[in-house]
């Protein structure tokens, strides 16, 4: 009896100690890109994750910007433990060595993803495109701008126009708006005379310009009327459509780049096994499709895209009656001349 009653102690014990440990799980802290995004990835990912492990997701938002991160490593007082960053910032971030290195034991087989959605040091958390929105109510059928040169015509599209407050992206915009080719355009701004032709369009379109720095502010300008068209992440503009029955759509037609943001768990992080637990589980392909699910953005894994419903991957800028519109960002070219030409953007807004 008394060896029965010390196996059943031991057992109440251990069992006391395990549901302890899995209600005391130390949370992962997890930055991304906040509003509906987070929302998505909370409804969609994070709850699922805490529900099986019993780890809670505390979410943070940010701008992207990897000086955080290197300054919080400097500083030997790193708050992230997982961070969504656009690939620039990736492949910056990676060669300082602030992200950890992902194996195939946390990702799974790289032929399994789209091309540019796996990094050395992150997996996709969206892939996601620019495109021109505008309001219906005001630009009805064959009176809708259908082109980036449309964009820039303020004599038959008078008004405001809205436009992302910085050099990449719009400067983009600016060269197809003078007619240059999606696959031509980084032999364009590559050069200075190519650099000096974009912010030449932006001068002529700068006075009816409303800047918008978030998201958030993008869409509260169209709310509001004060622009009626603007350059916009698509998938909230499909959110404000869909979901909320707003006025708004997107000429896929005009032409957009996309561009994929990753998942980066931050090298000496408070939970950096955490982290690399958490993206494990996240790279499985039913997981990765919780998000898209929910939110507009492409996936990483080839599988995971194939469960997304037919009706809303159409939604996608990856679907292919979007993505023959499309053309990718050039990691490379902004990696090397983003600071540069950021700087002077700030210089020209400033005049």
């Amino acid at each position: 009896m008394k060896t029965y009653l010390q196996a059943v102690s031991a057992a109440a014990i251990c069992l006391a100690t395990s549901t302890f440990a899995a209600s005391a799980a130390d949370p992962v802290t997890v930055v991304g890109w906040g509003g509906t995004w987070d929302k998505a990835y909370k409804d969609g990912v994070w709850d699922k994750y805490t529900e099986k492990t019993g780890v809670p997701i505390v979410m943070e938002e940010w701008g992207g910007e990897v000086a955080k991160v290197r300054a919080q490593v400097q500083a030997g007082n790193i708050t992230y433990d997982v961070v969504s960053v656009e690939a620039p910032a990736m492949e910056v971030g990676c060669a300082e060595g602030l992200f950890v290195p992902l194996t195939p034991e946390i990702t799974g087989d790289a032929a399994n993803y789209l091309p540019g959605t796996l990094h050395e040091c992150g997996v996709a958390s969206d892939t996601w495109a620019t495109v021109l929105a505008y309001n219906t109510d005001v630009y009805k059928g064959d009176a809708a701008p259908k082109s980036w040169a449309d964009f820039w015509n303020v004599e038959k599209f008078p008004g405001k126009r809205g436009l992302y407050q910085q050099a990449q992206f719009t400067l983009e915009n600016a060269l197809m708006a003078d007619g240059v080719k999606r696959e031509d355009m980084y032999k364009v701004l590559a050069t200075p005379e190519g650099v000096d032709r974009a912010f030449a369009m932006l001068d002529k379109i700068k006075p009816n310009v409303v800047w918008w720095s978030t998201t958030t502010q993008g869409i509260q300008n169209l709310d509001s009327g004060e622009v009626t068209l603007s350059d916009a992440f698509n998938a909230r503009i499909t959110n404000e459509a869909i979901n909320e029955k707003k006025p708004y759509a997107i000429a896929w037609d005009a032409g957009f780049f996309y561009g994929t943001d990753y998942w980066a768990v931050v090298k000496g992080a408070p939970h950096q096994q955490g982290g690399l637990d958490l993206l494990k589980w996240f790279s499985i392909p039913e997981n990765q499709a919780g998000f898209s699910k929910l939110y507009a953005y492409g996936t990483g894994r080839k599988e995971a895209a194939d469960l997304i419903p037919a009706d809303w991957k159409a939604n996608l800028p990856t679907s292919p009656e979007h993505l023959q519109y499309g053309a990718a960002y050039d990691n490379d070219f902004w990696t090397e001349h983003k600071e540069a030409l950021e700087e002077r953007f700030k210089a020209w807004l400033a005049k």
